[in-house]
């Protein structure tokens, strides 16, 4: 028997379970022996920091760091010298799983888990998408591992990636962070430095920047934010026009109005209007 390959079946408790799910601690005294297996797993690190070795190669990973281990992947952890310990959380499945996936969401794929590079596919989350993964695998234990919540957890996982291979994933990481949280009244309050104080750039390098990269200016990514805010506000709460204007940083009503029509194409009551239906 080889010792090197891990058996699915060993980590669950019974047939009926679908998958395993897991955070483990790897230290100096026990770090994992080289290894595969015949069923998919993804990992994201937690917390620290250490050497990935996978199909002949190794390369630094940190928290953050997520990684699609594919059936045919052979692979371990080493430590880094300075860190005294890698805290990882990993969810197996069976290839039949797979396949599902496969062909529900990702028909002819040759991406995340179907990549036929000798690398299995890798991103990195920043804290806020970190955090996310981390409060949704907890509402997991003591859950059944049957595929409802194996679903649930991997269609949050692939809906995450999704979102991060979109027009954002090219962009510097400082500037995805500034586009994914400048969306609060107490930022827009602040205007253009609102959004400029969470880059830890300068106001033209971050104009330039955006230029680059989105094709709009700095003033337009924030009256596109604020509108965002303000679709988002006119649909989902009961708050009067005037608050939402105020709310998204504008101080004139009449101008607030006139933003939203040239972009949106409807003035904010004809859009609160059209989408906010209560069934």
């Amino acid at each position: 028997m080889d010792k090197s390959q891990f058996k699915l079946d060993s980590f669950l408790n019974n047939q009926q379970e679908a998958f395993h799910v897991a955070r483990t601690t790897i230290n100096s005294r026990d770090d994992l022996q080289l290894h595969h297996h015949g069923f998919a797993e993804v990992f994201w690190i937690k917390e620290g920091s250490g050497i990935h070795v996978v199909n002949n190669e190794e390369y630094p990973v940190k928290k953050g760091h997520l990684c699609m281990i594919r059936p045919t992947d052979k692979h371990t952890f080493r430590l880094d010298k300075q860190k005294e310990s890698l805290v990882i959380t990993n969810i197996a499945f069976y290839k039949d799983s797979l396949q599902s996936f496969r062909q529900r969401y990702f028909s002819g794929s040759e991406q995340y888990f179907w990549s036929q590079a000798k690398l299995p596919f890798s991103i990195e989350l920043n804290s806020k998408q970190l955090n996310e993964l981390s409060a949704i695998t907890d509402r997991l234990i003591g859950q059944p591992r049957d595929f409802l919540h194996l679903d649930y957890i991997m269609i949050h996982i692939f809906r995450l990636l999704s979102s991060m291979a979109g027009e954002q994933s090219h962009i510097p990481h400082w500037l995805a962070y500034a586009l994914e949280n400048y969306n609060t009244p107490e930022k827009f309050a602040n205007g253009i430095q609102g959004f400029v104080g969470l880059t830890n750039r300068s106001v033209d390098h971050v104009n330039r920047v955006l230029q680059q990269h989105l094709k709009q200016t700095l003033t337009e990514t924030v009256i596109k934010a604020r509108l965002q805010y303000a679709c988002q506000q006119l649909v989902m709460t009961n708050s009067s026009i005037k608050s939402i204007c105020f709310d998204c940083g504008f101080e004139s009503l009449s101008y607030f109005y006139r933003i939203f029509s040239k972009h949106v194409g409807q003035t904010p009551s004809q859009y609160r209007k059209k989408n906010h239906k209560v069934i």
